[in-house]
C-alpha cells in the first residue's frame, strides 16, 4: 500500500485531533478529505508526509509521494521556473551535468576539455534515455495549463508572485509522476480554465490521491471516496462513495444518530429513576449504584454526540449605491525592475 497508517494518533498540545485510527490509501483511491475549518485536515496531511510527528502510531509510505502544502516555499529563489519543475524528476540532475560539461569544454587545457567532452557525451546519452527535450516540453505544457505564461519559464523564482510560485509547485508535483498525491487546496490561485484542466487531470490520474478542497465542483467530479474528519470526536468517518452520494448518506447517518440518541436518553432516564428508587433500600444499594453508572455512561455518550459544530452567523450590511461601472482601468502595467508582470491591461467591473 502506498500509504498505510496504523493506530495513528495526532495531538496539538492538550488537544487531540485524531484518536488511534487505521487507514490506507492505495492505487485508484481518490479521496476527498473534508471537515470544518480547524478540524486538523492540514495537520493530518503533514503527519502523513512526515512534516510532523504523530503522538502515537505509525505511517508507512511506499513509492513516490507528491505533496502540495498550503504554504509553499521554494528552496532557491535564484532557481529558474523550468529547473524547479523539472527537479521533480532525475532529468534535472542530468541537465546540470550537461551545463557543467559545456562550461568545462571551453577550458584551454586539452586534458580538461577532453574529459569534459566525454562527460558531456555520457550526460547527453542519459538525457535522451530520460526523454530529453520531450520531457522539458511536457513540463512547460503542464505549467502553461496551470496558467503560467511560457515567457516566465526562464525567470528566477524570487521574481514571481506567491500565486505564481504556488502554481509552479503544483506543476512540479504533477510532473513528478508520483504514485500518490496529497493536495492541500490545489485550486488556490488558479483561474477557471486551470481548474477545469486540473479536474480533468485528476480524473485521468491512475494513482491514488488525498485532496483537501473547498471546491465542491472538484470534489464532485474527481473523488470516489470521502473521509470526514470529525473535530468533535477526533475520528475519521470513511465513505466509499462519490461526493453527492456522501452528502446524502451523511444526512441519513445524522438522522440515525439522532434516533439513537433519543432511545439512549429515554433508557438513561429510566435507569436513573430505578436507581433512585433502589437507593432508598439499603439492601439494593449496589444495584442502585450500577444502574446510576450505566445511566451516566449513556448520558455522557449522548451529550457528547449532541454537541453541534458552531457556525459563525455573519451578516454584511447593505452596500451604498454605486455607479454601473465602479472600477475601470485603462492600459495599466506592473513591473519589478526589468521583470514585466503585466502590461496593456484594460478592464471594467
Amino acid at each position: 500500500m502506498p500509504i498505510d497508517a496504523q493506530a495513528l494518533t495526532i495531538q496539538i498540545g492538550a488537544r487531540t485531533l485524531l484518536n488511534p485510527t487505521d487507514f490506507h490509501v492505495t492505487k485508484g483511491d481518490k479521496i476527498g478529505l473534508v471537515g470544518r475549518n480547524g478540524a486538523g485536515k492540514t495537520t493530518l496531511t503533514r503527519v502523513i508526509t512526515g512534516d510532523m510527528l504523530p503522538a502515537g502510531g505509525s505511517v508507512r509510505v511506499s513509492g513516490g509521494l507528491g505533496y502540495l502544502p498550503q504554504d509553499t516555499h521554494a528552496a532557491d529563489p535564484e532557481q529558474s521556473v523550468i529547473d524547479r519543475i523539472m527537479s521533480a524528476r532525475d532529468i534535472a540532475s542530468i541537465v546540470l551535468r550537461i551545463r557543467k560539461a559545456e562550461k568545462e569544454m571551453t577550458d584551454p587545457d586539452p586534458d580538461i576539455m577532453t574529459k569534459a567532452m566525454n562527460r558531456y557525451d555520457k550526460a547527453m546519452q542519459d538525457f535522451e534515455k530520460a526523454g530529453g527535450y520531450s520531457v522539458q516540453s511536457e513540463a512547460i505544457s503542464m505549467a502553461t495549463s496551470l496558467g503560467l505564461p511560457q515567457e516566465v519559464m526562464q525567470q528566477a523564482l524570487g521574481t514571481l508572485s506567491g500565486g505564481q510560485r504556488r502554481r509552479i509547485e503544483l506543476a512540479r508535483i504533477l510532473f513528478s509522476d508520483a504514485d500518490t498525491l496529497i493536495l492541500d487546496e490545489p485550486t488556490n490561485h488558479l483561474d477557471a480554465d486551470s481548474i477545469i484542466w486540473l479536474r480533468n487531470y485528476l480524473k485521468r490520474f491512475e494513482g491514488g490521491f488525498l485532496v483537501i478542497s473547498h471546491s465542491t465542483e472538484l470534489l464532485d467530479e474527481v473523488v470516489n471516496k470521502v473521509w470526514h474528519l470529525d473535530a468533535q470526536l477526533a475520528k475519521i468517518d470513511m465513505y466509499s462513495m462519490g461526493w453527492k452520494a456522501y452528502l446524502h448518506q451523511r444526512v441519513v447517518d445524522e438522522e440515525r444518530r439522532r434516533r439513537e440518541r433519543e432511545v439512549a436518553e429515554k433508557k438513561a432516564e429510566r435507569l436513573m429513576k430505578q436507581g433512585i428508587r433502589l437507593h432508598a433500600k439499603a439492601t439494593k444499594a449496589v444495584a442502585a449504584q450500577n444502574m446510576m453508572r450505566r445511566a451516566e455512561r449513556l448520558l455522557s455518550e449522548t451529550s457528547e454526540a449532541q454537541k453541534q459544530e458552531k457556525v459563525a452567523d455573519i451578516r454584511f450590511p447593505e452596500p451604498a449605491a454605486c455607479g454601473k461601472t465602479p472600477i475601470m482601468a485603462k492600459d495599466i502595467s506592473k513591473a519589478y525592475g526589468s521583470n514585466i508582470v503585466f502590461a496593456g491591461i484594460n478592464l471594467a467591473i
